[in-house]
């Protein structure tokens, strides 16, 4: 037991009994009454003090002993002159009170830095093994040559960081310079003298042209709560601590990243052969299928066109507009094994006061980042909640929308997900971002979308591609060569549609959207060539038409036409140079879909490429086995406070005598009442709250005391 520490003033320490927990637990607490008393008073003792009131060596407060669990109810009542021991609550006794409290969250994720300028961290809580490799290893195939000291395993992720001399980064742990970073899962191990040779899922780069080093980084595979956390936790009650076996293994485990699974919810283009053979996964099969049903009924995303997600047409009539469906998301939530409530009730945010949420991606090429075309050094993008409050339909799921940072975009920001703060998530739902943190993509930089136009079959040369009604779907990939430099990489996953409402048949010419959004992309036969960024030398365009406005384009039925030359690439044979790609006329760089293209065009195949695994693959990596998200979150927490107030007032007048035995009632100058304790009873007259005063009060000369009881749920 414990008694109350002496404080400077009064108060009053109050607990909810094992009796209240129980009705709260049946859903039947009530306030009906309420009682005080004397129980830990001597009034004998109280009379020598109160004729000692200068003594040093008496103790001028009786101590009182804290409210307990399983609290007996009140010994000693003091009452009114008819004795009855506990008395009526009124509505003018309780009042109920709420506030929201909030605090700051520790940020989490696998850097350390801010402002972009980020470093990875390399400690045991995130990282598996780490090895620095000669380039001259990295010439393709699927084995990569670590260290033997690397501590690797089966199912391992490896993060590649594709360095070069020219790039001159020399810390495996610098997280500034802009360079590829790619995902790879480890399939099999084997010793080779003092090296591991890692078989992993697909094909590697051909880094070994580069002078210098790129670094690997290992991180474990499987689940968060598992790789990252503990596999279980132990509850504050668990068998041992009921036992009383043991007092000290309760854990307040603090995983120390967020979970990430990106949903996928219709084919990937270039998946070929599922009305067929059917022999590669379908989105069905992705790594996070279960998670489709927070998708899509609950938040809302729709994997289907319908007439409230169709784009307006702003620029009129034949001119393009981007497909909304969100393909995929990716979905960041923070389920571990721990006791602590990390994130308390739920997100904070109150984006006028500098309180949001922000995520920041330290390895990430964006596209929109504040640089010219092919001048883009430093990367990394943050993108924070902002705006106001909003629900989800006719639902009061609450959301923020989720923006580029406005201090790393040259135009105004874009909404790129959402924040729910009741459910303390946030979703990426920009296509082309999903992408880019995809473990399979092969390219941690986004893309911008194509822009389109109809345009009129012309010199004779094409009778049209387009025909009326129809819907053509258009977008691209960046791709490389077999012999040399980077591997085949995910298409651009922003879809540009163009309907045909003109009376007749035409071409479609396009562009990319704008300029200056291509920061990443180097040249690199050009004497500044500085080593960063990413390159590619074939631009090629994947398009579907379809019978109607609303029909999703099928996997397998995508046309590639490769729309390479030296119009863009201003020799054979070299890299293509962004900024000619840039260029804003379809005519210079022969950026036009004509049947004569369409004649020319190829099924566009991405299985091979990117290895897609095969139904009897299972283990092998494939879209959607993301599980870490690989950044950083900050944000704010708060949690509701509902204070239940009893504000019990005592009169000297009406409360006269007390059933305690120390104080005699035919007492001819008895010591004054003290009250200690004052007990709520529920309608059956069940002590359910009790509140210990920490120095007792007393009840003298008339007058009226105020004893205000607050508890909080």
């Amino acid at each position: 037991m414990s008694y109350i520490i002496k404080s400077t003033s009064p108060f009053i320490s109050i607990k909810l009994t094992e009796k209240g927990r129980e009705n709260l637990a049946k859903g039947q607490l009530t306030f009906n009454y309420f009682g005080i008393g004397d129980s830990e008073i001597n009034y004998d003792r109280e009379a020598v003090v109160d004729a000692n009131p200068n003594s040093i060596t008496l103790s001028a407060t009786s101590k009182i002993l804290r409210p307990f669990d399983r609290q007996p109810n009140i010994k000693t009542f003091i009452t009114k002159s008819d004795s009855q021991t506990l008395q009526a609550l009124s509505t003018s006794n309780i009042n109920v009170v709420k506030a929201i409290v909030n605090n700051e969250a520790t940020e989490r994720g696998f850097f350390t830095g801010s402002s972009l300028s980020y470093t990875t961290l390399t400690g045991s809580t995130y990282l598996e093994g780490l090895a620095t490799v000669s380039n001259t290893k990295i010439s393709g195939g699927t084995t990569l040559f670590v260290s033997s000291a690397t501590t690797v395993r089966v199912g391992d992720f490896v993060r590649l960081k594709l360095n070069t001399s020219k790039a001159g980064i020399t810390a495996s742990t610098e997280n500034t310079f802009a360079i590829p970073n790619l995902w790879y899962k480890i399939q099999s191990t084997a010793i080779t003298g003092t090296e591991i040779a890692l078989t992993v899922d697909r094909t590697l780069p051909k880094n070994n042209g580069q002078t210098g080093s790129s670094y690997v980084f290992v991180y474990k595979g499987g689940e968060v709560a598992d790789s990252f956390g503990q596999s279980t936790s132990t509850a504050y009650w668990d068998s041992g601590t009921l036992s009383f076996d043991s007092a000290t293994n309760i854990t307040c485990n603090d995983v120390k990243i967020w979970n990430m699974n990106n949903v996928w919810c219709e084919n990937i283009a270039g998946i070929t052969g599922l009305s067929t053979t059917n022999l590669y996964e379908n989105y069905k099969n992705f790594g996070s299928y279960s998670y489709l049903g927070t998708k899509y009924p609950f938040l809302e995303y729709m994997c289907t066109t319908t007439d409230a997600n169709q784009p307006v047409e702003c620029n009129g009539p034949g001119y393009s507009y981007m497909d909304m469906v969100s393909k995929s998301i990716s979905i960041l939530h923070y389920t571990n094994n721990t006791i602590s409530n990390l994130y308390g009730e739920f997100f904070y945010l109150d984006p006028t006061n500098s309180k949001t949420l922000t995520l920041t991606l330290p390895d990430l090429m964006y596209h929109k980042a504040k640089y010219a075309t092919s001048s883009g050094v430093t990367m990394g993008m943050s993108f924070i909640a902002s705006g106001i409050s909003q629900t989800l339909g006719t639902s009061d799921i609450e959301y923020f929308d989720l923006y580029e940072d406005p201090t790393l975009v040259d135009e105004a920001p874009i909404v790129v997900g959402k924040v729910f703060p009741q459910l303390k998530l946030v979703t990426i739902e920009d296509n082309d971002i999903v992408a880019a943190m995809s473990y399979k993509s092969n390219r941690n930089w986004t893309l911008p979308a194509l822009s389109a136009v109809l345009s009129s079959p012309t010199g004779g040369t094409s009778t049209g591609i387009l025909d009326v009604n129809k819907t053509i779907y258009i977008t691209y990939q960046l791709d490389g060569l077999t012999t040399t430099g980077m591997t085949t990489t995910l298409p651009c996953q922003y879809y540009t549609k163009v309907t045909n409402n003109s009376s007749s048949i035409k071409d479609v010419s396009f562009t990319i959207e704008g300029t200056d959004l291509l920061p990443y992309m180097r040249k690199i036969e050009n004497s500044g060539y500085d080593g960063l960024g990413f390159y590619a030398y074939k631009f090629k365009v994947l398009y579907q038409i379809v019978d109607d406005i609303n029909t999703r384009p099928d996997a397998g039925a995508w046309k590639v036409y490769d729309f390479t030359s030296t119009a863009i690439t201003t020799n054979s044979n070299e890299t293509i140079n962004p900024k000619k790609l840039e260029i804003q006329s379809p005519t210079t760089n022969g950026f036009v879909i004509t049947s004569l293209v369409n004649s020319s065009a190829t099924t566009f195949d991405i299985t091979q490429s990117l290895s897609m695994p095969t139904n009897s693959s299972p283990n092998t990596l494939q879209f959607g086995d993301e599980r870490f998200f690989y950044g950083n979150l900050s944000t704010y927490i708060g949690a509701t406070i509902y204070k239940t107030l009893f504000d019990i007032r005592i009169s000297a007048a009406d409360f006269v005598q007390t059933t305690n035995p120390t104080r005699g009632l035919a007492s001819t100058n008895p010591a004054s009442l003290r009250v200690s304790e004052v007990g709520i009873y529920d309608s059956n007259k069940n002590l359910v709250v009790i509140g210990k005063l920490s120095e007792p009060v007393l009840l003298d000369s008339g007058n009226t005391i105020m004893l205000e009881l607050s508890l909080d749920f």
